[in-house]
């Protein structure tokens, strides 16, 4: 459950980000197996709440101290392929991939979270969808303030690559090369590398996925990788969280907010449309904010 005091929300760009996450989700949830599900949205005098499905695996930042090996690198790039071809069908660029916005389930695939900062490719100019451009992952043309596409989210799967690789997110490929102290390359394929490069060009026009992401899929570094039972979770994960210890003091979170979540959670049989509740959600935020 993503709890928002309104006190936060201090700007109309940071209301919108928050009343968009639930309208991109529900745009994009029917059929998809990589996207979390919306199950409730509300409000009580100080906060919103939106409550989606619930994954009890840790996100990509859990491997920060831990070498990867090849094949469970190229399992989490192909979840998050499929998760961005889910969302491709609907045009809807994520531009937040990080390591921080990839969650593991329980079946120990990867599922791709957070849509607050998601846009429609028609709508990708909208000055009140500002997305970091000041993180080392941030792709050059949204960097120059340039036009951007859906390539602009490849740009970060290579930049998430290579920090499962190296541990840290260096701005180009090429720089790390020669560096001793970081090379790892014995333990990878060359078409890994090939892959992460082809990804993370500067030109936008000679990146990887330019044309359709099926270019991803195609390259060499998943010949023989099965995409139609990786789309079904078929796939014997290189994973194994069963055994991982519960972390209470999340846990401890839950029984805080169960109250609330009672007690407002029968909005969500309202007789309202979706887009009403947007709309009322919207109206009643200005003037209590």
């Amino acid at each position: 459950m993503k709890i928002v005091p309104k006190y936060n929300l201090k700007t109309y760009g940071m209301l919108y980000s928050l009343l968009n996450e639930p309208y991109i989700i529900n745009r994009i949830r029917e059929n998809n197996n990589f996207i979390p599900e919306i199950i409730s949205s509300f409000q009580d005098y100080e906060n919103m709440y939106l409550v989606t499905t619930f994954y009890d695996g840790p996100t990509l930042s859990y491997f920060k101290n831990q070498q990867l090996s090849e094949d469970q690198i190229k399992f989490i790039s192909a979840c998050i392929i499929q998760s961005l071809k889910d969302i491709r069908k609907y045009e809807i660029i994520h531009r937040d991939l990080a390591y921080f916005n990839v969650i593991m389930d329980k079946n120990n695939y990867f599922n791709l979270i957070d849509f607050s900062f998601s846009v429609d490719y028609k709508d990708r100019k909208l000055n009140n969808l500002k997305c970091n451009i000041d993180a080392d992952d941030t792709p050059p043309e949204i960097r120059k303030n340039n036009d951007y596409s859906y390539n602009s989210d490849y740009y970060r799967l290579g930049q998430l690559i290579l920090f499962l690789i190296f541990k840290k997110y260096p701005l180009n490929i090429e720089q790390i090369k020669n560096k001793d102290d970081l090379i790892k390359k014995k333990s990878y394929s060359n078409e890994l590398f090939d892959f992460v490069r082809e990804v993370t060009k500067e030109n936008i026009k000679e990146r990887m996925g330019y044309k359709n992401i099926g270019e991803l899929m195609d390259h060499p570094w998943f010949n023989g990788f099965n995409w139609k039972k990786l789309e079904k979770k078929e796939i014997l994960s290189p994973f194994n969280f069963n055994d991982m210890k519960i972390n209470k003091s999340i846990c401890s979170k839950f029984n805080k907010n169960l109250k609330n979540v009672r007690e407002y959670l029968h909005v969500r049989n309202s007789i309202y449309t979706y887009k009403e509740k947007l709309i009322k959600l919207f109206e009643f935020s200005k003037y209590d904010i």
